[in-house]
């Protein structure tokens, strides 16, 4: 019980500081409506004690009329004095009391001062007379409604002492014959009481909740002040007109000025011009909740963003909560700048480049004029990985500078990606002014770059496609672009190409080859062919090269020159050679006679972490020497210097198969390559062949690679043979074996399957120069010496 006390003082203490403040304001609204009532009687009030007293001057003693017009006026003299003499919104509730008394008192007696003249004045009215005072006694009566509405008691006293006064008037003029008249007065004196009790108890609901209301509004006041001090919001509230009123602290220190300066002043001034100011003017015109609404302003020359949140008070107001959303916004910029602009260059990424695009063929007058050029750098790979990556990024920063630098402000240049870009231009100029223009690029890009006292240069390819009337969609105009950027890559370095059909059907062409070539290993479309290899001492076959040949439906027997390209950039070449390596295995191993089989490899077939395994297995099921088993590599492989490449090769050799430099002699050949791995053989290409017996320089090629070859314990082939007088010179020159269509053409491997099926294949011209033997003994003593 104990720890309940002070909980009950505190109730007691707030229920009773409750009542004073109804009280209070019970007072200071009667005080109010008291003087407001007065005020509105006062002119009726001094017409009826001036009627009363000219109408029964004759009739009764003037100077009693006069002493009686004299005291209201008084009274009414001294209710305004007492009036005066205290403010009801400031006075303390003793101080309101005790006025309140005094106009109590003042009131009782003028009550009774009416309600005691009218009996007198009755005993002398007559016809005329009487009707005065009638009306004189109901306007008194009905007075209360104006006075004495919010002061029950006063109108209860007032009420009472008139109906008494009223009554006795009645009987002294009318007797009982006024019955009707007491009646109608009982029935307006019920009204009056009944009007007075409901006017009494609005007056004391109202004061209640006023106070309740003030309170909570104090509590409201007392938490946005709280709310304010440790918030990062800003309270702030506007008049009917949107200016700026009650500005708090916090809101002034946000905007840099004082409370004083801001005080009166149009919020919406506050703000930069443009599309949210407008908005919130026009909420605020409107008087329109709204949420989130985001604003540019100044603060101290530095740029701010506020986000503002308001709604509509009852007294005419706006008032809302403000925040700085600087950081949120800077951020919200900052990714919408990195989703529309490359971060590196800060031109236009490929999602915004394809957005303009797309917008700029969308309106099909704007369409006819749009041109696009795609760029791509052809040196930049070299320095990238020479100087650097930072190099690398400032001189594309160079290369976008330069480009904008040849545009005009409505067009859109753009980086792709990597050293990719785009320009997209809108012009009327025919195929000349659009080469010219893209010849200008290039020689922008051309110039040399100086960084770090570092002078760098570079070309660049150009591939232009404009859009034609009737064709205007932007994913075919970016892929006539690149297929342009194509074309002229394939020309070489610091070139460029403008699309034209030719493109489009080279295009279209090489995607069929590459949908048919998808379907081709399930359809039993590919197939190898075989050419054999001769030794030029024995005049006997050594070996035999399997060649892939695809049988297409339509375009017939298709060489590996029509479609290894597609193959290798689609990576279908995985698949196909690994079907090469099974099916040269399984059917050479049914042909008889102790003879290698040469399988060629492409790069990406050397880079397969499958392709040992694939080889294992494809030996073993058949059951091939591993040595009879040749692999042959052009020299792009080496190019690559991978170390998953070299690693394969090393493997191929652990298994007992050989490996062979195809092609040797042509591209970047180098004698490191040699020196780097240990190949088996070396194949002399066809390009030194061609024409070696009338070509002094092949010829001495030639040798030399024989030479060499001799003394790193390789063997030497020559490609590509078809006349008697190339065989019988490589064989003078050094080459231990040779091949081509002289010898056999690349046949299906039935052909071979027996040596009857040799010696058929082989019949012809062939078969009347293969007959070695009788050189020899010449060839083994040149050997013999050289070894020497």
């Amino acid at each position: 019980m104990a720890t309940e006390q002070p909980a009950t003082s505190q109730a007691e203490t707030h229920g009773s500081g409750e009542a004073e403040a109804v009280e209070h304001l019970l007072l200071t609204r009667r005080l109010e409506d008291f003087t407001r009532g007065g005020t509105l009687a006062l002119l009726p009030l001094l017409g009826s004690i001036v009627g009363l007293v000219f109408t029964f001057r004759e009739q009764l003693s003037l100077p009693i009329l006069l002493g009686w017009g004299a005291l209201q006026l008084a009274l009414l003299g001294l209710f305004m004095v007492i009036e005066r003499q205290v403010d009801p919104d400031t006075a303390a509730l003793a101080e309101l009391r005790r006025n309140w008394n005094r106009f109590a008192v003042i009131q009782w007696i003028g009550s009774l001062a009416w309600a005691l003249i009218f009996p007198y004045l009755a005993l002398v009215a007559q016809g005329l007379d009487a009707v005065v005072l009638a009306v004189v006694a109901v306007t008194v009566l009905t007075g209360v409604l104006l006075v004495h509405r919010t002061a029950p008691r006063l109108a209860l006293f007032h009420i009472f002492a008139m109906t008494i006064s009223i009554a006795a008037c009645i009987w002294i003029l009318a007797g009982e014959r006024g019955w009707p008249a007491f009646i109608l007065l009982a029935f307006f004196v019920v009204a009056l009481l009944g009007s007075t009790r409901e006017q009494e108890r609005e007056i004391v609901s109202g004061a209640r909740s006023e106070v309740s209301r003030r309170e909570a509004a104090a509590t409201v006041g007392l938490l946005l002040n709280d709310y304010e001090e440790h918030s990062s919001d800003w309270l702030w509230t506007v008049g009917p007109r949107g200016n700026l009123r009650d500005v708090t602290a916090r809101f002034a220190a946000a905007s840099g000025k004082s409370v004083e300066d801001l005080e009166g002043v149009s919020l919406i001034a506050l703000f930069a011009q443009g599309e949210d100011r407008d908005r919130l003017a026009r909420q605020l015109m409107e008087r329109s909740a709204f949420r989130d609404l985001v604003l540019k302003l100044r603060v101290d020359g530095e740029v701010r963003y506020w986000k503002l949140s308001a709604r509509p008070r009852a007294d005419g107001r706006m008032s809302g909560v403000a925040r700085d959303v600087t950081s949120d916004r800077l951020i919200e910029e900052r990714v919408a700048f990195m989703a529309h602009y490359d971060n590196l260059t800060g031109l236009a990424n490929r999602y915004l480049f394809n957005e303009r695009l797309r917008r700029a063929l969308s309106d099909e007058e704007r369409a006819r004029g749009v041109a696009l050029f795609y760029l791509d750098l052809d040196d930049f790979k070299a320095v990238n990985d020479t100087r650097g990556h930072l190099v690398g990024d400032r001189l594309l920063r160079e290369v976008g500078t330069r480009l904008e630098r040849e545009v005009r402000g409505h067009d859109l240049v753009a980086r792709l990606g990597g050293d990719e870009f785009a320009v997209l231009l809108e012009t009327r100029a025919g195929a000349g002014m659009l080469i010219e223009r893209a010849h200008r690029f290039l020689s922008v890009i051309r110039e040399p770059f100086e960084l770090d006292d570092q002078v760098y240069r570079i070309s660049g390819s150009i591939g232009i496609a404009k859009c034609v009337e009737g064709d205007c969609e932007a994913e075919e105009l970016m892929r006539r672009a690149d297929l342009a950027l194509f074309a002229a890559k394939k020309k070489g370095r610091d070139t460029l190409a403008l699309f034209d059909q030719a493109m489009d059907r080279a295009a279209r062409e090489r995607r069929e080859v590459e949908t048919d070539l998808r379907e081709a290993i399930a359809r039993g479309q590919l197939n190898l062919h075989y050419q054999p290899v001769i030794d030029l001492d024995t005049g006997e076959v050594s070996g035999y090269e399997a060649l892939l040949r695809w049988y297409h439906p339509r375009r017939g027997i298709v060489t590996p020159a029509g479609f290894l390209d597609v193959a290798e950039e689609t990576g279908m070449i995985v698949p196909i050679g690994e079907w090469v390596i099974r099916q040269a295995l399984a059917e050479t191993a049914q042909w008889e006679g102790d003879f290698r089989i040469a399988i060629n490899l492409s790069p990406t077939q050397v880079r397969s972490p499958h392709l040992a395994d694939v080889v294992a297995q494809a030996i073993h099921a058949h059951g091939v020497a591993p040595e009879r088993v040749e692999f042959e590599i052009t020299e792009h492989v080496l190019l690559q210097e991978s170390g998953v490449s070299a690693g394969n090769l090393e493997k191929l050799r652990e298994l007992g198969t050989k490996v062979a430099l195809d092609d040797f002699g042509v591209g970047y050949s180098s004698l490191s390559y040699l020196r780097r791995f240990p190949f088996d053989r070396i194949k002399i290409d066809r390009a030194f062949v061609d024409g070696v017996e009338r070509d002094p320089d092949n010829q001495a090629i030639v040798s030399s690679i024989t030479r060499l070859a001799d003394a790193l314990g390789m063997t030497t082939t020559a490609e590509g043979v078809e006349t008697r007088a190339q065989l019988d010179l490589l064989r003078k020159l050094g080459c231990q074996e040779a091949q081509g269509y002289l010898i056999c053409e690349p046949v299906p491997g039935e052909n071979f399957a027996t040596p009857a099926a040799v010696a058929a294949a082989m019949q012809g011209e062939a078969s009347g120069i293969l007959d070695y033997r009788k050189g020899r003994e010449a060839v083994l003593k040149r050997r013999a010496s050289r070894a020497r």
